[in-house]
């Protein structure tokens, strides 16, 4: 059992530990295998347990690369029609949006699908090699603080459930073969979650801070909160990699990022609450014309048919393919429009000081940041069809003015995630601590 710090007497300073989420001071712990560290207040995940994460991580990643460039260059897909055939490759398939002129489609799919995703594996194996050979360079951390921020946005995961969608979509018009690139592109995929699963944060921070220089004399002593006062405001956490600093640490050193991974330090987001509101609002109005206009148009012989995200919804259960229906259903509509209630009602309650939920509102905001990227399934779906489905005067399909709307919806809404700093939920109101255990 963990108990929270509200007996500091009895703490060592080495023991305290911070929860990201909601400020709650707590003893610190090392979970055991199988186990999990969960803050008890805002059912934040602080640490599990991992078995040779560094080893793993080095294996997995560079099995990645090795399987990135087949995955990505080599065709997917390739349908047939009376006897024309098209394939297309990732490449191609990004390509394909800038010829229609579908540029900020085109950066978007290309930079989620091709540049992150090299970047994550790329910076995952160099710092476990680093770590496995015990390098001591000062890139390191930095390399991997941007690393956690571009998994996000690294969506092959979300683009292999794209494909899976446009096979069934095209399997009653077209003869659909899969390539070598398709499994290749499996594997990729494969190999980046679990690539990420097994990465140890903590154990990472730990030992690429023994290499890096030591805090000046006069702030080690209380770099971190002391024994006999363990309150919020004696330290600075840095919301990136969550290292606990003295709170007059930029007052003493001047320096206004942190000493480990270099992020800017800041009690709080700055300007957090209305950059999330002018973003949530962003993606309310793009909402409109992103489900009222059509987001594709199909051409069947020189005859033009537009559909909206609904009509493609409806052809999928016309067609009796319900489970593909309501995936897309919850991607492309439910998920926004929750992102964007959920996100205003967590807003209001830091207005309005409502005490109550704080909990399930914590849990509903990691729910939302979580999903958001889940959005973008449509888009990567009309990018495949725009690329292979190019049979000329017997069918052509491209993007429609939706498509960049909708575009901008999902950009809105996962940066207002970002923008939004979930301690600001605690901070506004006094909420009495309790217990945090350890789940096995």
């Amino acid at each position: 059992m963990l108990k929270p710090a509200d007996s500091p007497q009895d703490i060592p300073s080495s023991t305290v530990t911070v929860c990201p989420d909601c400020s709650l001071i707590l003893q610190s712990i090392e979970p055991q295998p199988h186990q999990v560290a969960v803050c008890p207040r805002c059912a934040h995940q602080l640490h599990r347990y991992k078995h040779n994460p560094i080893q793993k991580a080095l294996v997995l990643s560079l099995t990645g690369l090795l399987l990135y460039l087949p995955a990505t260059l080599l065709p997917l897909l390739t349908f047939s029609v009376l006897g024309i055939d098209t394939h297309s490759s990732i490449v191609q398939a990004c390509w394909s949006l800038f010829d229609q002129e579908q540029y900020v489609m085109g950066v978007t799919v290309a930079l989620t699908t091709l540049i992150f995703p090299l970047l994550v594996l790329s910076g995952l194996l160099l710092i476990t090699l680093g770590l496995t050979r015990q390098w001591q360079a000062a890139w390191m951390p930095r390399f991997f603080r941007i690393y956690h921020h571009l998994t996000e946005w690294a969506m092959t995961d979300v683009f292999l459930v794209g494909v899976l969608i446009t096979i069934v979509k095209m399997s009653h018009t077209a003869v659909v073969t899969l390539n070598p690139g398709f499994f290749c592109f499996i594997g990729l995929v494969l190999t980046t979650i679990i690539a990420q699963t097994v990465i140890d944060r903590q154990l990472f921070w730990s030992l690429m801070e023994k290499s890096q220089e030591p805090l000046p004399h006069e702030l080690s002593a209380k770099a971190m909160p002391t024994a006999e006062s363990v309150a919020i405001d004696d330290f600075l956490l840095c919301h990136s990699c969550h290292k606990l600093l003295p709170a007059d640490y930029t007052a003493t050193t001047g320096l206004d990022h942190c000493p480990r991974c270099g992020h800017s330090l800041h009690p709080r987001k700055e300007n957090s609450i209305n950059r999330t509101w002018a973003l949530i609002l962003t993606a309310c109005i793009l909402t409109i014309p992103a489900n009222l206009l059509p987001i594709m148009e199909v051409e069947h012989f020189g005859v033009p048919d537009r559909s909206t995200i609904m009509d493609g919804i409806l052809y999928f259960f016309r067609e009796g393919s319900y489970g593909i229906g309501v995936v897309i259903l919850i991607a492309s509509i439910l998920v926004p429009l929750f992102k964007i209630i959920g996100l205003a009602i967590i807003l209001l309650s830091i207005h309005f000081r409502w005490r109550s939920w704080l909990r399930h509102k914590a849990i509903m905001f990691r729910y939302i940041e979580f999903i958001g990227r889940w959005s973008m399934l449509d888009i990567f779906v009309i990018t495949l069809l725009c690329s292979l489905t190019q049979f000329g005067f017997l069918s052509t399909i491209s993007a429609a003015p939706a498509a960049f709307y909708f575009t901008g919806v999902v950009l809105s809404t996962m940066f207002a995630a970002l923008s939004f700093d979930p301690r600001l939920l605690w901070d506004a109101v006094a909420v009495a601590p309790h217990q945090q255990e350890t789940h096995g």
